[in-house]
């Protein structure tokens, strides 16, 4: 994923849950770290981050639609001569510099700055047993300056204020790009084989990409042709207008046989929904920092004013589906177009730029203008009609945020995804094969006829496996994933859609054109 350059970037601080703070160091002028590395450049010293593991590094997440980095720079602040202690009663931290205090808890957006309580736009949250907290804020407030060096992906914290211009000729800045550069990885972070495998139902060849996400230099994201629904291109072009990709597969099932081949199940797409209903579907989630989730998401989509006003809020049964119910709601974005059809009477609120510009009763046979800078709600008549549903105020500021409108039983989470797609039937599930079929993949062609099929898995040391073969049951498949060492894996589109790509060749070509496909990214 290509990070932007963005004012809100975050760091974030790192504690080893029960560890004495250490002595602080001699007071520094600048401190440069680089998302995806292990290593820090404390004016010119390079040390690691976390001087006790090496899989300890800056990571980029989503969070209600923008981007912000998480550094774990516990070295940083005792860099500058600060403290940070763990508070047991909350299993948070306590940040101490310049006289100042900052305390924070993880899953918490309240901070306490020198007594008092904040709110904060990101909550503090644990990983790899480590306590990472949003450091511009904790930064601001203990007097240090944060900026972000974008081409190489490096963040610098200062005692002094920063000039943009000048970051890139930083002794700190320069230090540490040449120790990434000669600490570079050799182990391949994506490989190829292919192979028979003796399966209990019988002998399968498969085709298999494995793409270690732990791995820095590794992003995977989801992507639809165009950026738009209801669009196909041939695999070829899918490949070429990739951006570079090294790895790609097909993804979702769609309405290949109508004239809008809109995808079956949600798919989100560089951190924002593009398609969704409020049913479950065997689901892939993937976040920034390469953590997959498996589940059966029911999302639905909030419109929630955020202006300090009195609040209201409103939710999106629907995303881009056309369509629509008396008791319904759909958001349409700019991925659906420039307008769709009402089918049904109802009304209309449209956000432009994030404030409620216009809200409107719309009858069936009108049709909605979907803004570039935007996206429009519908509601059905009876949703409308609830006593509890609020009138839109117009200029109001408004975020718009999936949620899960029921706790999925495996724990699926979008914190941090970036990435989701979807499929059935579910082949793995926790280390054992799955023969729960979801609705709409009962017929033959989803279980037992012996045709191309592709899938996606997750093994026990979290690599991703991308899988073709060029035919096999759903039974092989399953066997076929759980040999492979998959803790969890799900069915792909096949047949006819049956696709992919590496490094520079076509090994499945499919026989239609698609829409949604995963990618696999190699930077350096």
């Amino acid at each position: 994923m290509k990070k932007k350059h963005f004012l809100g970037v975050l760091l974030a601080l790192c504690l080893v849950a029960g560890m004495l703070p250490a002595p602080a160091m001699a007071a520094s002028s600048v401190v440069a770290l680089k998302l995806g590395s292990p290593w820090c450049a404390v004016d010119t010293q390079v040390t690691q981050v976390d001087e006790d593991n090496a899989q300890v590094t800056p990571y980029a997440v989503q969070v209600n639609g923008g981007g912000y980095t998480l550094l774990p720079i516990r070295r940083v602040l005792e860099a500058f001569g600060g403290s940070v202690e763990w508070v047991p009663a909350t299993g948070g931290v306590l940040c101490t510099l310049n006289g100042h205090q900052v305390e924070l808890a993880p899953g918490s957006a309240e901070a306490v700055v020198d007594g008092q309580a904040v709110t904060m736009d990101v909550p503090a949250e644990t990983k790899n047993d480590r306590t990472f907290v949003p450091v511009r804020f904790v930064s601001e407030n203990l007097g240090l300056s944060v900026a972000y060096e974008s081409t190489d992906q490096i963040v610098v914290v200062s005692a002094a204020p920063l000039e943009q211009s000048s970051l890139s000729s930083l002794e700190s800045v320069k230090a540490l790009k040449e120790k990434v550069a000669s600490a570079q990885p050799t182990v391949q972070p994506v490989t190829y084989q292919e192979g028979s495998y003796a399966l209990p139902s019988g002998t399968v060849s498969a085709k298999i990409i494995t793409v270690n996400m732990s791995d820095p230099r590794v992003s995977v994201k989801s992507a639809i042709v165009g950026n738009k629904l209801n669009a196909t291109a041939d695999f070829a072009s899918i490949a070429s207008y990739s951006g570079g990709a090294l790895a790609i597969i097909n993804a979702n099932f769609f309405e290949s046989y109508e004239d809008i081949k809109d995808p079956i199940g949600p798919v989100m797409v560089n951190g924002s929904f593009v398609y969704g209903n409020s049913g479950s579907l065997t689901s892939l989630g993937i976040t920034a920092d390469g953590r997959m989730y498996y589940g059966r998401p029911s999302v639905f989509y909030r419109v929630i004013t955020t202006d300090g006003g009195a609040a209201q809020q409103w939710s999106g049964y629907n995303l881009n589906v056309f369509d629509q119910y008396t008791d319904g709601s759909v958001i349409y974005t700019p991925a659906r177009g420039e307008s769709v059809p009402v089918t049904c009477a109802g009304a209309a609120l449209t956000v432009r730029n994030g404030v409620t510009t216009d809200y409107r009763a719309v009858a069936a046979g009108e049709t909605l203008a979907i803004p570039a800078d935007g996206y429009v709600l519908w509601m059905g008549s009876a949703f409308t009609a609830t006593n509890y549903y609020q009138v839109p105020e117009l200029g109001r500021a408004v975020n718009l945020e999936p949620y899960l409108r029921v706790e999925d039983e495996e724990g699926f989470s979008l914190d941090g995804v970036t990435s989701l797609i979807s499929g059935a039937p579910r082949l793995v599930k926790d280390g054992a094969i799955e023969t729960y079929l979801d609705p709409g993949f009962t017929e033959a062609r989803f279980t037992t006829s012996i045709t191309p099929r592709t899938a996606v898995g997750t093994t026990a040391d979290g690599k991703l496996l991308l899988v073709s073969v060029p035919s096999a049951s759903i039974q092989q498949m399953r066997e076929l994933m759980l040999q492979l060492g998959c803790q969890d894996a799900i069915n792909l589109d096949g047949g006819a859609s049956t696709a992919m790509y590496y490094n520079g060749q076509t090994l499945a070509t499919p026989g239609r054109q698609l829409t949604t496909t995963l990618q696999v990214f190699v930077s350096g």
